[in-house]
Parts: C-alpha cells; sequence; structure tokens
C-alpha cells in the first residue's frame, strides 16, 4: 500500500541539504519479519535513544510519537508515508500539533536472499523545518545541528537494536 500526503505548500523555507542521511545493516532475517516489527511503531522505543515509541490514530495512517532527550519529552504528530510491505515503511513527523511536514524518517528492505535483509534507515528534514517549530531560520539551524548530530549517532544505534531483536526473533522461530 503506497499513502501519499497531499500537494505540501512550503511557506517559509529553510536550506535543508545538510540534513538528510542514509544507515544501513545487514539483519539476518527475512524482510517481511523486519517490516512488521517497524510498520509497529509502538516498537521503536525498544530500539531509539529519542522515540520511546507510538501510538496509532484509529484511522492507521497518522500516529502520535513520543521522544526524550534528557529531561525533556514531547511528542509529535506523524503520518504514515509509505507502507510497502517488505520494502519500505516511511512517515513525515508533522510536529507537535501536526501541521507542517518537518521531518521523514523512512525504512528500506532489500532482501538478501531468503534468510537476510538489508534495512536501511533514513532521515531528511523538510523545508518547512523552521515554520513547524515556529522559529526563525538562525534558531532553527541551532536546532537542526544538535538534532543532526542526534540522527547520525541514533540511527545507527536503532538499526543495531532493531538487528538484535529481529535476530532473537529468528532464533526463537528455529527453536535455537
Amino acid at each position: 500500500m503506497q499513502v501519499r500526503p497531499p500537494a505540501i505548500r512550503y511557506v517559509r523555507a529553510v536550506d535543508t541539504s545538510a540534513y538528510a542521511s542514509r544507515s544501513s545493516i545487514v539483519v539476518e532475517q527475512r524482510a517481511m519479519t523486519v517490516y512488521l516489527l517497524v510498520r509497529d511503531v509502538s516498537n521503536m522505543g525498544r530500539w531509539s535513544p529519542v522515540c520511546t515509541g507510538g501510538t496509532y490514530d484509529p484511522d492507521g495512517e497518522w500516529f502520535t510519537g513520543t521522544n526524550v532527550i534528557g529531561d525533556s519529552a514531547w511528542e509529535t504528530r506523524c503520518r504514515v508515508v509509505t507502507a510497502e510491505p517488505a520494502r519500505e515503511f516511511a512517515f513525515v513527523n508533522y510536529g507537535p500539533q501536526g501541521r507542517l511536514p518537518m521531518v521523514r524518517w523512512g525504512f528500506e528492505f532489500s532482501a538478501l536472499g531468503d534468510s537476510a535483509t538489508e534495512v536501511t534507515q533514513t532521515w531528511e528534514v523538510l523545508p518547512t523545518y523552521a515554520e513547524g517549530l515556529g522559529t526563525d531560520e538562525e534558531s532553527a539551524v541551532g536546532v537542526l545541528e544538535m538534532m543532526k548530530v542526534m540522527a547520525l549517532r541514533g540511527m545507527p544505534e536503532t538499526l543495531a537494536a532493531l538487528k538484535a531483536e529481529a535476530e532473537f526473533k529468528r532464533d526463537a522461530e528455529q527453536g535455537d
């Protein structure tokens, strides 16, 4: 199932070209199994150093994500934009009020034979980030620099934890 958001009107744009990244890992597990783990956003809290989980709205397209950094906790409204079983799962963070697209997070799954999957996590800050944050470009860039460091550190951590869980699940299924 491919879910596409409505056309986006960008108002006050920030140059976000430096705020995107990809990180990959090979998981000894079938692509569909890994996809199903990721699609259940409540699982994210077990893997991510920032995200503590998520809860889908009844429509299954929107969810509320929960996050913590140190003593700061916040929620974000997110919309699933791609849900292709065993291929890709992606969502856009629309900020606390769900008003403007701010950050796109995704997971791509590439089957490597019958029992392994390359999982690539993606992170891309969108041009309306400053407006969604409710700040000017200069202040937004300061926040973005901090978020970039956290994403670059956090994505490999998230993938390593996802790998450990998916492979544990494989071992449990095989009775090892």
